[in-house]
């Protein structure tokens, strides 16, 4: 869910300068581009993105508000709750 998440979030920070191309997105993904390539599929076929030209759908932008959502719930949850600071989370 994490690398949806990244993908989506890549493809969305490119758009925001233009174009979003698959090398850029594989850039800030840090990810193998045939890795890239498969989760392209992967979430064209769960409709989250077009690919040509590559573009996020209205559900990969749900996806990306409700992936953020959960992660400030999760976050708060750790802090509030269990004691554990933000960093601590991320290192786990």
């Amino acid at each position: 869910m994490e690398i949806y998440n990244d993908i989506l979030s890549a493809i969305n920070l490119e758009l925001t300068n233009g174009e979003a191309k698959p090398t850029r997105v594989q850039s800030l993904c840090n990810l193998a581009y045939d890795k890239l390539v498969k989760y392209l599929n992967e979430l064209e076929v769960k409709k989250m993105i077009i690919q040509d030209p590559l573009q996020i759908t209205e559900k990969g932008q749900d996806f990306l508000q409700d992936y953020n959502r959960i992660k400030g719930f999760v976050l708060d949850m750790g802090i509030k709750y269990l004691g554990v600071s933000e960093r601590e989370i991320y290192e786990r």
